[in-house]
C-alpha cells in the first residue's frame, strides 16, 4: 500500500473508532490475520514476527513517512502553478 492510502486508513480509523489492525479470523492470511501492522500494511505469522517487524528500519522509516504531510491535488496544482 502507498502512504497516502495508509494515512487514510488511519484517519478513517480515529473517527470511526474502530480499530484498524482488527481483522476476523481468515486461513488466508499469515497468522490467520491476526497479526497485522497498520503503518506497513502486512500481516504476520505472530506476535514474535510483528514484534521484530517493529524494531526494523523499514518500519521506522515508514512510520517517519507517515507523520509527513499527506500529499493532495492541491499542492500539485501549487507546484505546476495553476
Amino acid at each position: 500500500k502507498d502512504t497516502d492510502q495508509i494515512q487514510d486508513e488511519i484517519e478513517k480509523a480515529q473517527t470511526t473508532g474502530v480499530p484498524a489492525d482488527k481483522f476476523d479470523y481468515d486461513d488466508d492470511l499469515p497468522g490467520g490475520g491476526q497479526f497485522f501492522c497498520v503503518e506497513t500494511g502486512k500481516h504476520f505469522a505472530d506476535a514474535k514476527s510483528l514484534a521484530d517487524h517493529k524494531k526494523s528500519r523499514y518500519y521506522k522509516r515508514r512510520c517517519k513517512e507517515l507523520k509527513e504531510e499527506k500529499y493532495t491535488q492541491e499542492a500539485a496544482e501549487a507546484a505546476a502553478g495553476m
